[in-house]
């Protein structure tokens, strides 16, 4: 098949319950359709093996039955979901509004609940936690704890963004799919409390400044625009 860069743009979704074959059918759209020169693809993925395990694949030698890779893996740009989302964040709202990164992120949220976790456990709910950080003299239970925290709530920042507004509502809750609610279980009600200790903390400002609050305010501004902002990427894959 000749390799050809006349692409409509679109939008194609692609099920299967076999990633190798998945990715065969990635690096073979990507290999037949190119961007152009000095244009990066933009890939999202799940976790970082997968994103060796995809630039792994688009580096092996092409075939000529249209299998095989790239000869080459580069200029791909492979991210995290949530790190793509800041950036679209930041384009079309502005880099001066938005920063860099937020409060809530992975990484200062580790150092956030680091601070915050001694006081709480005390209080109710947090008996899980209490148990847990027992006997922690060199704090290394409370850093991989904070670590493992911070990596859930950066995750549902991201995915169940639905379950934290009920938590911050103060609402002990998950909802599914559909919009139903059911109550969280009880040794489980801490992670909403944990929450609410975190907005309370970061403030109004910083609450400003999540990817919920950043979340709102472009689903408004992307609603409004006439014409698609500078510097979005021409093309997003999701694997």
């Amino acid at each position: 098949m000749p390799v050809t860069s006349d692409l409509n743009p679109g939008f194609m979704v692609v099920h299967g319950n076999r990633l190798d074959e998945l990715r065969g059918l990635v690096v073979s759209w990507m290999r037949l359709y190119p961007l152009t020169p000095l244009e990066n693809e933009v890939a999202l993925v799940q976790s970082n093996g997968i994103a060796q395990w995809l630039k792994l694949a688009l580096a092996e030698d092409a075939h000529d039955d249209d299998q095989g890779g790239c000869g080459i893996a580069a200029a791909i740009d492979v991210q995290l979901p949530g790190s793509f989302m800041w950036q679209l964040y930041r384009a079309v709202l502005g880099k001066d509004e938005i920063p860099e990164t937020s409060l809530l992120d992975k990484a200062p949220l580790i150092w956030r609940l680091m601070r915050l976790l001694p006081g709480l456990i005390n209080q109710p709910h947090f008996e899980p936690l209490q148990r847990f950080l027992t006997a922690d003299t060199d704090l290394r239970k409370r850093y991989q704890l904070s670590e493992r925290l911070a990596d859930l709530f950066d995750q549902y920042q991201v995915y169940r963004a639905d379950w934290l507004a009920d938590w911050a509502a103060g609402k002990h809750q998950l909802r599914n799919v559909r919009g139903e609610a059911k109550p969280l279980k009880a040794e489980n009600c801490w992670q909403a409390e944990l929450w609410r200790a975190l907005l309370h903390d970061v403030g109004a400002e910083g609450m400003a400044q999540s990817r919920a609050g950043v979340h709102r305010r472009y689903i408004e501004a992307i609603n409004s625009l006439a014409e698609a902002p500078r510097g979005l990427p021409a093309r997003v894959i999701v694997f």
